[in-house]
């Protein structure tokens, strides 16, 4: 695979892992050191798995990745990753989500030939709660 490509493919499976709740496979595109920064940190790549606990409070999350833009330098990656991810859940009876605009600032690094992030800096830009229109259930 390009190079070229790695911080993509990385974003987006970070973003099914999150969402599908398959929070053991993070170890596939994380190293052992993995931390993650900003409002929070994180780390050790254990601690961070323990953190996504917290996620089951949603009833689901949606993660949608946009801008991926950075530059190697030999093995190691430095880029941003915008981010839009919401997360649903029922307050008085009713659907929520909340969305969080959020820019990653992302660490990538080759070792043996495997890409996997060394970390993230979690910047959230903006956040808002709304109520849902889910369709009708057939």
């Amino acid at each position: 695979m390009s190079k070229d490509l790695v911080p993509s493919n990385l974003s987006n499976l970070y973003a099914s892992i999150i969402d599908q709740r398959k929070f053991s496979t993070l170890s596939s595109i994380m190293w052992d050191e993995f931390s993650m920064l900003g409002q929070f940190e994180i780390n050790g790549l254990e601690n961070f798995i323990t953190a996504m606990q917290q996620l089951e409070n949603y009833q689901s999350t949606m993660h949608q990745v946009m801008n991926i833009q950075g530059e190697w330098a030999e093995d190691l990656y430095k880029g941003e990753t915008y981010c839009i991810a919401s997360h649903m859940f029922d307050k008085d009876n009713k659907p929520h989500k909340l969305d969080m605009g959020i820019i990653y600032n992302d660490v990538i690094e080759i070792r043996d030939g495997t890409a996997k992030f060394l970390s993230r800096t979690f910047s959230l830009k903006w956040q808002k709660t709304d109520i849902l229109d889910l369709p009708e259930e057939v």
